[in-house]
């Protein structure tokens, strides 16, 4: 599989950049749109813009690569530079992005998980995109409807689709084989208790493993056919049926011993897990497909993914980051973002990423391509991301204060699954907090 992307990744960077610098040998100009840029370039200034990017491994090189490959080419036609600067976790991000905004240093342009987007375009942080759009009749139409959601505000594209993701369930194959299961994973809650119970007897290991994820679980309300807010995010759901019925399923596969649930803060702990084998089933991002298949071949067994196991549904939401431009810009300077921005989304870079990164490819056009149908046939993982996406993606809430939100849905979580508190006490005290958020 490593050998897969490296050739293929090669074969697309030689292609990007023969075409793209044929095409600043041209007499006549590549669009109309730069014409700001091409006249800071005429006069030999070079525009030099900060993209803020998170975390490291193969989605820092993927950024990094894409840079570098845009200010080769259609930065050195238009006199643009991208410095990529690493900012931690997007919590990290964000924070240094409020941080630098305040104090007038803020770079062009970063990435923004999506559920932020609302909270930065309402306080005038990042800017709206609409005119760009327009004015250089962009396809949004070409991105998935369940990645654009969440770069929409009030109407208005606040960001476009770039490392996007869905949680997936991950297996190992070799151990579900041991275990005497069929490798293909579960496909209901009930079958994934099943699956839980015969690794624990045959392997003496726990079936699942996971930690207090706000993501993964935002797609347990969703298999239950409802959502952790109501629909115009005034008050959540967590103290539902449905919601106690989430919480008590893994309550119980934890005290069987059946499965493990880190705290929020010991995330990290899972690819332990995943790499010593002691555990069979995890969730998490398509994001980290290519992250677990180099773990797997280094540490000696197959890993394959499915979709997160339904309960009365399949239901998972949309994560992952959008591409966003900051306000306060400069005409060029923003001239030269967008047309970074463009270019980062645009079908081939679109390839690029998803290849790279294991994300899920953004663009219908990317998929028509061979090498993204050579990447499904060489790796099915990668179809069934976006197969699951097509079908049962949701957006994520878009509640300016969500980011306070999810911190007492993890509390919760770390309280009932890791301390093994009570359910419905927990619910209780969860619901009432969370709403008086909400209500400020």
């Amino acid at each position: 599989m490593k050998n897969f992307i490296s050739k293929v990744v090669t074969t697309m960077l030689i292609a990007t950049m023969g075409v793209s610098l044929a095409g600043c040998s041209s007499s006549e100009p590549t669009t109309t749109s730069g014409a700001d840029v091409s006249a800071e370039a005429a006069s030999q200034e070079t525009i030099k813009l900060e993209f803020w990017y998170s975390w490291t491994d193969q989605i820092q090189e993927n950024n990094i690569n894409l840079s570098n490959m845009f200010n080769e080419t259609i930065g050195k036609e238009k006199g643009i530079e991208i410095v990529p600067v690493y900012q931690g976790s997007y919590d990290e991000t964000h924070q240094k992005l409020q941080a630098s905004y305040i104090a007038g240093q803020a770079p062009a342009l970063s990435v923004m998980e999506i559920a932020s987007t609302k909270l930065f375009a309402e306080n005038g942080i990042i800017k709206s995109l609409d005119d760009y759009i327009d004015r250089d009749d962009l396809d949004v139409d070409d991105f998935y409807t369940g990645l654009t959601e969440n770069c929409i505000v009030d109407g208005e594209y606040y960001g476009l689709p770039y490392l996007r993701s869905t949680p997936i369930l991950y297996l190992n194959k070799t151990l579900l084989e041991q275990a005497g299961l069929d490798p293909v994973g579960p496909a209901t809650w009930d079958e994934m208790a099943q699956y839980c119970e015969v690794i624990y007897n045959e392997l003496g290991i726990v079936g699942l493993t996971n930690y207090s994820y706000d993501w993964v679980f935002e797609a347990f309300f969703f298999q239950e056919g409802t959502s952790v807010l109501n629909a115009d995010e005034t008050a959540t759901n967590i103290n539902t049926a449905e919601g106690k019925k989430i919480f008590s399923y893994f309550q119980d596969l934890i005290q069987n011993g059946y499965a493990k649930m880190y705290a929020g803060v010991d995330s990290s702990k899972v690819a332990v897990d995943v790499m010593n084998q002691n555990t069979a089933m995890w969730f998490s991002s398509t994001g980290d497909l290519t992250k677990y298949i180099t773990l797997a071949d280094e540490s000696g067994f197959d890993i394959t993914a499915s979709y997160i196991p339904a309960g009365v549904t399949y239901g998972v939401p949309t994560g992952g980051c959008n591409i966003v431009m900051t306000t306060g810009l400069t005409p060029a300077e923003e001239e030269a973002a967008w047309e970074f921005m463009k270019w980062l989304t645009d079908t081939e870079q679109t390839v690029y990423a998803s290849i790279y990164t294991g994300y899920v490819t953004t663009r219908q056009s990317a998929v028509e391509t061979d090498e993204i149908q050579a990447l499904f046939e060489e790796l099915p993982e990668a179809k069934i991301a976006l197969d699951q996406l097509e079908q049962y993606g949701h957006g994520r809430p878009m509640h300016s204060r969500y980011a306070e939100v999810k911190k007492e849905f993890v509390n919760a979580m770390d309280a009932v699954w890791v301390n093994n508190a009570d359910v419905d006490t927990t619910l209780a005290e969860t619901e009432a907090k969370v709403n008086a958020i909400l209500a400020n």
